[in-house]
């Protein structure tokens, strides 16, 4: 069966609220925004574009998280799990008060626990401090700073992949894990699972990300495209959900997590907000194949009105 992709130019939280039936969601696979990190979009809807501070759980941004939260809930599948990607938050003394870090995965899960969610599990992958260093210019990674005062030193935050489970039996279990004589088509395998398991995604390729992921910047704004690693989406495809199976990724940005549920024969569902973000994610899938080499077709998605990509 080919895998069906739908794809809607709006903001998530009405959309599940209007567009998605209870309980009709598999797998959720997202990298939410960042608070105030970055600027995305400059739509009044855009969660990223919502005060922060310090405690994320006590801000605007937390406020309208919870909003998320909620209609995610409802959208997911009882005993289902949403693979939430984030990153750890600096805090700076003219914006903080103070410089260190700011809880940013901790206020997550609390607010995903107080939501209805069960914490279930994580991933690490480490950031290449080098890089880190030089992108951000962060003093606490400098060899200056640790010629001036080591203690000023701190490492670069990771990125985490938060597992959530909706409470509930799951009617659908899935045999993901490789058995030569029960699942003889598993989509994974032991040695695969022994190196997932260690927690720590240390192979992860920063620039394993989709191509053209340029294409969705406006001229001349400031917007951050930040694609998630394909890597990072496929383990998380592949580990829990199966085949002909719902993903869902209510930020979509420029399509990566249709992309790859279509490549592992999934069907794909999700939201972006920003047009140009959208146009690209429909570029890219309508490149995506599915496994066998059969081409993905969507037709008439780039219409006048882009309210909303189906396949």
């Amino acid at each position: 069966m080919t895998p069906t992709c739908t794809i809607h130019n709006e903001d998530c939280i009405t959309g599940m609220a209007d567009r998605l039936e209870a309980d009709s969601v598999d797998l959720c696979v997202s990298s939410i925004p960042f608070s105030d990190l970055f600027i995305y979009s400059g739509k009044t809807e855009d969660v990223g574009n919502c005060e922060d501070g310090v405690d994320s759980r006590q801000s605007i941004f937390g406020l309208n998280l919870r909003f998320f939260i909620h209609q995610l809930y409802r959208v997911v599948k009882p005993g289902h799990n949403c693979c939430i990607h984030i990153q750890q938050l600096v805090a700076y003394q003219n914006k903080h008060g103070y410089i260190g870090r700011r809880d940013f995965r901790g206020a997550v899960i609390d607010m995903f626990m107080a939501g209805g969610f069960d914490f279930f599990g994580e991933f690490a992958i480490p950031k290449n401090p080098q890089i880190v260093a030089k992108r951000s210019n962060l003093h606490s990674l400098m060899f200056a700073t640790g010629k001036r005062n080591s203690r000023d030193l701190a490492p670069a935050c990771n990125d985490y992949v938060l597992i959530f489970k909706k409470p509930g039996e799951c009617e659908s279990p899935i045999r993901g894990l490789y058995d030569r004589d029960e699942n003889p088509n598993g989509w994974f395998t032991t040695e695969e699972w022994i190196r997932w398991a260690r927690g720590v995604w240390d192979d992860i390729r920063e620039m394993d990300v989709l191509d053209g992921w340029k294409n969705a910047r406006e001229e001349g704004d400031e917007k951050h495209v930040c694609p998630l690693q394909l890597e990072v989406i496929r383990r998380c495809v592949k580990l829990y959900s199966g085949p002909g199976e719902t993903v869902l990724d209510p930020f979509m940005g420029i399509g990566s997590t249709a992309v790859v549920a279509m490549q592992e024969s999934r069907n794909a569902v999700g939201f972006e907000l920003k047009e140009t973000y959208w146009k690209q994610a429909v570029r890219n899938a309508e490149r995506a194949q599915v496994r066998g080499g059969e081409q993905i077709s969507i037709f008439d998605l780039l219409t006048e009105e882009p309210e909303e990509v189906a396949a």
